[in-house]
């Protein structure tokens, strides 16, 4: 089922506002280490799924105004066509599994620029690949 523009605006806004609640909520109320300096494994994993939403929203959101203006960006070939938003909402998700990996990789210290560099070129990779086949 393909959403329409109204409804992936809709999800898209949702996934900003809880992500960014959670976020401002955890950073400003929840210790990440727990009274022992143990971690706390459950605000953390809570503020990473919460940097997954709002990221993904924001570029879901971003994806959709680009979208408009160039729909090239979305696979479409003709100028007056109009691109499917679940395009839209998955390009964010792409990016919000991306900004999630190095943010992994930043917590467990693994993070390098090659890393960076890998991680963005594969998202695109899989992005252009399921533009070709049409998804």
């Amino acid at each position: 089922m393909v959403p329409s523009r109204l409804a992936a605006v809709a999800w898209a806004a949702l996934a900003l506002m809880v992500g960014g609640s959670l976020l401002a909520y955890l950073l400003g109320s929840v210790p990440p280490t727990l009274a022992d300096n143990r971690l706390n494994i459950p605000a953390v994993t809570l503020f990473f799924l919460g940097l997954f939403l709002l990221s993904g929203g924001l570029a879901s959101l971003i994806a959709l105004a680009l979208h408009s203006r160039w729909p090239t960006l979305a696979g479409v070939r003709s100028r007056r066509a109009r691109p499917a938003p679940g395009v839209a909402l998955r390009q964010g998700v792409l990016l919000a599994v991306a900004v999630l990996a190095l943010a992994l990789l930043a917590f467990f210290q693994f993070l390098d620029v090659v890393f960076v560099l890998v991680t963005f070129l594969l998202v695109g990779l899989l992005e252009a690949f399921l533009q070709s086949r049409g998804r």
